[in-house]
């Protein structure tokens, strides 16, 4: 167990997790709040993110401006996002403005005004950002792909909400939804930098004093990966595609595998698709893969975008590479780049306090258990080639590929055995 992690959990339920780095002098301070957009009820859709920026626009003490006043006063970053399963507000400041960033985030969400005029300015806000989204095709084909993929579950619900429903929102209702979610088992503060366990507990625990509510039940349906081809017409210079396969869900125990699996695959630039796509046939400048996961199920995807000619040779030599990856499978030599790779990158994020905030937020959600570096070192190290292997036949089935496009195409773009 690191020395500089430690756990408690406040007589109201609300767990504290802190990891202490003495040698820096900031601060982050995260709390993050087990709902997102796939707990919304229906014809609640993109309330979380709603929420997510109403409490920064003034609380009974506090208005939105003062607020912004006191973290720029004190050299401080705030921010705030919503995901498909939580939210998380946070603040990184110097380790003695502590006490501040604590106060703040207690206040915001205990003491929300939800003043209705707020509310109608955010709204407009938030139409502007869904907008935004809506011209940026490498954003859109996210919310298209989860809408294919996931479809009439609430995971295919984009997490910004539609124009329609975000303009209907109604004070009472926001702050309904606010009051049944924002509960004390939901919460977990999530503090890393200079700072010590008592000290944090000793602030949240006044903080939050006399918080106490009960969770609203909630009816959480598994869902269930949908394959087929959803091509979306556009003006665009290019085409942008989503691939996907089904995944896996967080604590799946052979999680590790697929890190190493997606990143000899295309999470990095000596990945297979980078080299071969990009680099040796020159038909792209983005190409990547990823790795979604949830509570109960997730998925493995591939990205790229292209012009609409080239399409075709794009999707073509996508699928021979996941195809001989099936046949000769992965090389020594690609796992052992892949495991160092993936150690590098997590050596070099320990160096910011705010992403080692969000990997104890994120281990406590996820796993309820915390894994100091080097155990996961160890995990990345300890994968085997046939857990590799394993995952590529049990995962890459063609049977259930899902594949999104945006952009100027159509079906004859589209290889002979996808288009049925």
């Amino acid at each position: 167990m690191s020395e500089g992690y430690r756990k408690s959990v406040l007589a109201d339920g609300i767990r504290v997790v802190t990891e202490r780095m003495e040698h820096v002098r900031s601060v982050a301070v995260g709390v993050w709040v087990e709902t997102g957009s796939r707990h919304e009820p229906e014809g609640r859709g993109g309330m979380s993110h709603l929420i997510e920026h109403l409490v920064f626009k003034g609380t009974a003490t506090r208005s939105a401006e003062d607020i912004a006043r006191t973290m720029d006063s004190v050299g401080g970053q705030m921010d705030a996002f919503t995901t498909k399963e939580h939210t998380c507000f946070y603040v990184q400041v110097l380790d003695e403005h502590l006490p501040l960033a604590v106060d703040l985030l207690t206040d915001i969400l205990l003491h929300p005004s939800f003043n209705a005029e707020e509310l109608e300015r955010e709204k407009s806000v938030v139409l502007q950002e869904i907008k935004m989204v809506e011209d940026t095709p490498d954003d859109v084909i996210h919310d298209l792909f989860a809408a294919q993929v996931w479809e009439g579950h609430p995971l295919g619900r984009p997490i910004l909400g539609t124009r329609e429903a975000v303009t209907g929102y109604a004070r009472e209702t926001a702050l309904d939804h606010f009051a049944g979610e924002y509960v004390p088992p939901r919460i977990i503060i999530a503090v890393a930098g200079n700072v010590t366990h008592t000290q944090v507990v000793d602030l949240v625990g006044a903080g939050f004093n006399g918080f106490r509510r009960d969770a609203r039940a909630r009816v959480d349906t598994p869902a269930a990966l949908r394959a087929g081809v959803n091509l979306v017409a556009k003006t665009l210079e290019q085409v942008h595609l989503i691939m996907g396969f089904p995944g896996l869900r967080h604590s799946a125990p052979e999680r590790y595998a697929l890190f190493v699996l997606n990143d000899v695959i295309g999470g990095s630039m000596s990945s297979r698709l980078f080299q071969e796509v990009r680099e040796r046939q020159g038909l792209v400048y983005s190409i990547h893969s990823g790795v979604q996961a949830y509570t109960d199920t997730g998925t493995v995807y591939v990205y790229a975008a292209t012009d609409a000619p080239n399409f075709s040779k794009v999707l073509k030599s996508t699928l021979k590479e996941l195809r001989d990856l099936k046949k000769a499978g992965v090389t020594q030599e690609e796992l052992k780049r892949a495991k160092d790779h993936l150690k590098g990158s997590l050596m070099l994020s320990l160096e910011s306090t705010s992403s080692r905030m969000n990997r104890l937020a994120k281990q406590e959600m996820h796993h309820g258990s915390f894994l100091t570096i080097d155990q996961m070192l160890e995990a990345i190290d300890g994968v085997r080639h046939e857990e590799v292997q394993a995952l590529i036949t049990e995962l890459l089935d063609e049977e259930r590929l899902a594949l999104t496009t945006l952009g100027p195409l159509d079906r004859r773009n589209l290889p002979g055995e996808l288009r049925h």
